[in-house]
């Protein structure tokens, strides 16, 4: 015979002697008819609490809806389809909330170094802070040098449970003391460097200038392939007709345009040369002299 609940066991026992395979009922029958057993807590039916319903579906609101003028039966088929399904809820934590939230707005928070090193006792848990009584938590009573996320956390927690304030609340005020104190400490940092170069301290080559120095080494590296790449132009092929030979301007003095200027002026009044005309004898430009700026005004002609 399958498995059976306590409840299920006599109405078994009942069938089977209406039925004829069983000629006389055990000893045990009639008590559990007089005496039924209880029903295991998980098939208990349980009433709804209305703190748990919508308004509409309270005890009054469902007494009124049950006891209008309308068919029975379809008030209830109504009600029945209107209640939210029994299903278990998520168990949500408050330090889970403030745990995702916190790395959500630092991410970085997650690539902190942690010790990973097994020791031959068991590590105890950082203890309370004690607060004076009347006295708002803050940040600084878990940490002033470089508070964790549990600190955090736990700050953000008692904050909330010792004001009138909300999670949301307490969150916020516990960030920016989290902020505070992680700018004073970057500031300490950086003036202990700024002392011990002072003093005469090496110490090494910042994580900045290796990243340099890398960037260089591939620059050098793709340079030197495209340098192997490049095709070679022979240099004794003839200059086709009008153009005229540029040169690099060797001259790095700064003029602020006004060589420009004076190249472009020269090139509108026509005292430039063409290197058109047949007349005119096709040189290339001086670059070292001072009225054509780079070489631009025989070229744009």
């Amino acid at each position: 015979m399958p498995r059976r609940i306590p409840i299920q066991v006599t109405q078994t026992v009942s069938r089977l002697l209406e039925g004829g395979y069983m000629k006389n009922p055990p000893a045990w029958y009639e008590p559990t008819l007089r005496h039924p057993p209880a029903l295991v807590p998980p098939r208990q039916s349980r009433e709804r609490p209305d703190s748990d319903l919508p308004r509409s579906l309270q005890s009054e609101a469902r007494h009124a809806m049950l006891h209008q003028d309308r068919p029975h039966m379809n008030s209830r088929k109504k009600l029945r389809s209107q209640l939210p399904p029994l299903r278990p809820q998520p168990i949500v934590y408050d330090a889970d909330r403030i745990r995702r939230q916190f790395f959500r707005d630092h991410p970085w928070e997650a690539k902190r170094v942690s010790t990973l090193v097994e020791m031959d006792y068991v590590l105890e848990a950082n203890p309370e802070p004690q607060i004076p009584k009347g006295e708002v938590p803050d940040l600084t009573h878990w940490s002033r040098l470089n508070p964790s996320v549990e600190d955090v956390i736990q700050c953000t927690l008692r904050t909330s449970q010792e004001t009138n304030l909300s999670l949301s609340q307490a969150y916020r005020r516990t960030l920016a003391t989290y902020h505070a104190i992680q700018a004073e400490r970057e500031h300490r940092i950086r003036y202990a460097n700024y002392e011990a170069r002072s003093l005469g301290a090496d110490l090494g080559r910042s994580e900045t200038t290796r990243g340099f120095d890398k960037e260089q080494r591939e620059l050098d590296k793709w340079a030197g392939v495209a340098r192997k790449d490049s095709v070679q132009l022979p240099t004794d092929q003839p200059v086709a007709a009008g153009a005229v030979a540029r040169k690099k301007r060797i001259d790095s003095s700064f003029t602020g345009g006004e060589a420009y200027l004076n190249a472009a002026g020269k090139l509108s009044s026509g005292h430039a040369a063409s290197p058109k005309a047949p007349s005119t004898p096709k040189v290339a430009p001086d670059a070292t002299e001072s009225d054509d700026f780079l070489g631009i005004a025989n070229a744009m002609r």
